[in-house]
């Protein structure tokens, strides 16, 4: 696929992220999508099997991570658990839970904005390269890094300053 594509798709994955910011979620949107035949071919080309934003706090769920709903909504499309020949847009890097899941889907390329050095699955904790399982996905980092990075970083300011005001109310 080429970078058009590959920025089609996490625009999409972005716009996720808005619903999540938008409910009080921290902002992360994912999108996975069959990858066409043609690797020249157009987004169009593309079936998308699942996208979703993260819900933690909505469904009161550890796990509602935007990746795992999407590939739950990505089975049910596939009406398979095996995701060979598809590939995963997220605009942040996938925690250890959701590596662990993607690799046990079988998705052959994940790609995300923003890596995530504290807890990443990738790029932490190596999961997607670990020597010890038996499917490693290919994995482009940086895609659309600045508007991804800045969604998080305005997310947090606005929940930081939100803090201190509550803060500062009850000390009044």
């Amino acid at each position: 696929m080429n970078a058009a594509f590959d920025e089609f798709f996490m625009r999409m994955a972005l716009r996720e992220a808005e619903k999540a910011a938008a409910d009080g979620e921290v902002p992360t949107g994912c999108v996975i999508v069959e990858e066409p035949e043609d690797p020249e071919a157009p987004p169009s080309a593309a079936r998308i099997l699942g996208r979703a934003h993260n819900q933690s706090e909505m469904l009161v769920d550890a796990t509602a991570h935007a990746e795992m709903l999407a590939l739950s909504a990505a089975f049910q499309a596939k009406g398979n658990w095996r995701l060979a020949g598809t590939r995963l847009y997220v605009t942040k890097e996938p925690c250890p839970m959701c590596a662990g899941a993607i690799i046990l889907a079988r998705i052959d390329t994940v790609i995300w904005g923003v890596s995530d050095p504290k807890r990443g699955g990738g790029t932490t904790f190596n999961i997607f390269a670990h020597p010890g399982i038996n499917h490693h996905p290919d994995v482009l980092t940086g895609v659309l890094e600045e508007p991804c990075k800045a969604m998080l970083v305005d997310f947090f300011r606005r929940r930081r300053a939100e803090r201190v005001r509550l803060e500062k109310a009850e000390n009044v």
